[in-house]
């Protein structure tokens, strides 16, 4: 028994030595793959070649052994030893390498040294045969390197920045442009024949520092810069200050924000509405300008416009009108703008209904197009028969009436009194032909669109058509369509306080306007 335990010892002990063998030869055959792989990495290829070039530029050969071009310096160079400070790149700078954008294949690579971001040499490398895969994910192929070529050819770089700030190139200040519309303008500079990256000192309008960054040919200044043009009722903050703008018309308003930390933004509108602008393109916005005369109704989301968004103005339509009758109706100007999309905005007009207003247009002038009443009021048609003053009017202008007894329905010394008596007086009434009267004399006759203006003042629309024959025996069709402007007022002198409806102006109706 003791004999069998002895066998079972050495039987044990002789199969745990076999194992351990197995794995140290199974570890040096893996550690003996990994070192191969390592040493078959193109990157390792790529390092030595790094390498091998800032041992060679710490030398006098280092131009001569790459083949590099005779340096023909530009402006911004012409003060530099640019052969040197390209050496120094490798020797003084901190290099690294990648492969190239979009330059793998299957085949061949394509790696880019730089030193502190600048590129400074290209490594081509093809593989020797194919790959090999070994412990099932490890894959092995050679690689050799087919192509070295240092970098160092003329550049353009271009700079873009608004017009008030100031850059140094390689230490020459580029001199300031000028320009038309001000400051803030974006100009782009053109810096030519620069074979290395140029170092930049650039100062905005407050004379900061801004930092910048290299995109291959393409300088990138580091700051926010924000143009708006907004409506002219919106309010904008930039951390917490109100910011004035600049007005571009009478409806918006163009902001200029440029800073070198990321400003706060706010834009609000009079509904309660604010939005942090974060220099996206679109901003929710609904916003139009609505002018109208007194009479119409204008809402937003079910509001009524605050006051500080309406601006009202005299007619200029009522200028003639302003001698005799007080408070005419203004011109109503009012200037929406909602921080929301389709934001509902809805206008009645004197009879109550509804406005319909495009929706490809943000002006909408209603000036003129107020509805009036069918027929004048029957306490107005009591005391002034508008239809006999007009056909008066039409008399007194083709000389069937003459001008005393056609003044008595017109205001002494208003605008349409002065135009009658200058014609009564002057040359051109003598040239209308001789006629007469046709029986009926007016036909097609129509009063309509009675507007109460003030209280001693009304327009209203009346048209017909003048029948005359000729002494010839041709007859004469003569239409008038116009709009009679009618105030009571009292011209007289006499010192009693009588006054009376005349006609104070008048306006051909062209296209229902």
């Amino acid at each position: 028994m003791k004999e069998k335990k002895v066998t079972f010892k050495k039987i044990y002990l002789c199969l745990c030595i076999c194992l351990i063998l197995v794995m140290a030869a199974v570890l040096f055959y893996v550690n003996r793959l990994l070192h191969q792989y390592e040493q078959l990495r193109p990157e390792r290829q790529v390092q030595q070649v790094m390498d091998q070039m800032a041992e060679d530029a710490a030398g006098s050969e280092f131009w001569k052994k790459y083949a590099l071009p005779q340096v023909q310096a530009g402006k911004y160079e012409q003060h530099m030893d640019v052969q040197q400070v390209y050496q120094q790149l490798y020797t003084r700078g901190e290099l690294d390498f990648a492969v190239k954008n979009g330059a793998q294949g299957e085949d061949e690579q394509l790696y880019q040294i730089s030193s502190n971001g600048m590129p400074v040499a290209e490594v081509r490398l093809r593989a020797k045969g194919p790959a090999e895969t070994k412990l099932a994910v490890l894959s092995f192929r050679e690689w050799t390197v087919t192509n070295v070529k240092p970098l160092l050819d003329a550049k353009d770089y271009t700079l873009s920045l608004p017009d008030d700030f100031r850059v140094w190139v390689n230490g020459i200040e580029i001199p300031p442009v000028e320009t038309s519309s001000g400051s803030g303008e974006e100009i782009t500079y053109t810096l030519e024949k620069l074979y290395l990256q140029p170092q930049l000192e650039i100062k905005d309008q407050l004379g900061e520092k801004v930092a910048y960054s290299f995109k291959e040919q393409q300088i990138k200044a580091e700051f926010y810069n924000y143009a708006l043009t907004l409506p002219g009722t919106l309010q904008v903050t930039v951390d917490g200050e109100t910011l004035a703008g600049e007005a571009v018309d009478p409806y918006r308003t163009y902001y200029q924000i440029r800073s070198l930390q990321k400003p706060k933004v706010c834009i609000s509108d009079d509904w309660g509405n604010t939005v942090e602008y974060q220099g996206e393109s679109h901003l929710p916005l609904t916003y139009m300008t609505i002018r109208g005369e007194e009479g119409y109704t204008v809402q937003a989301l079910g509001e009524e416009i605050p006051e500080a968004a309406v601006k009202a103005s005299a007619n200029p339509e009522y200028s003639f009108l302003q001698d005799y009758v007080e408070q005419l109706p203004t011109i109503k100007e009012y200037a929406i703008a909602i921080l929301a999309d389709d934001a509902e905005i809805t206008v009645k007009d004197a009879l109550g209904e509804a406005v319909l207003l495009p929706e490809d247009k943000t002006l909408h002038d209603l000036v003129g197009s107020i509805r009036g009443a069918e027929q004048v009021p029957e306490q107005i048609a009591k005391e002034v028969d508008v239809l006999e003053a007009a056909r008066n009017w039409s008399l007194f202008m083709s000389n069937d009436l003459p001008f005393a007894q056609a003044s008595r329905h017109l205001l002494a010394g208003s605008y349409q009194y002065e135009v009658a008596r200058k014609y009564a007086t002057g040359v051109d009434i003598r040239f209308t032909s001789a006629h007469t009267l046709m029986d009926p004399a007016f036909t097609k006759e129509q009063v309509t669109n009675y507007i109460q203006l003030a209280d001693n003042c009304f327009s209203v629309d009346i048209s017909f058509v003048k029948h005359m024959r000729l002494k010839t025996g041709r007859k004469v069709d003569d239409p008038m369509n116009d709009r009679f402007y009618f105030v009571k007022y009292d011209d007289t002198e006499d010192g009693v306080d009588n006054p009376q409806w005349k006609i104070a102006g008048m306006k051909e109706i062209v296209n229902n306007e």
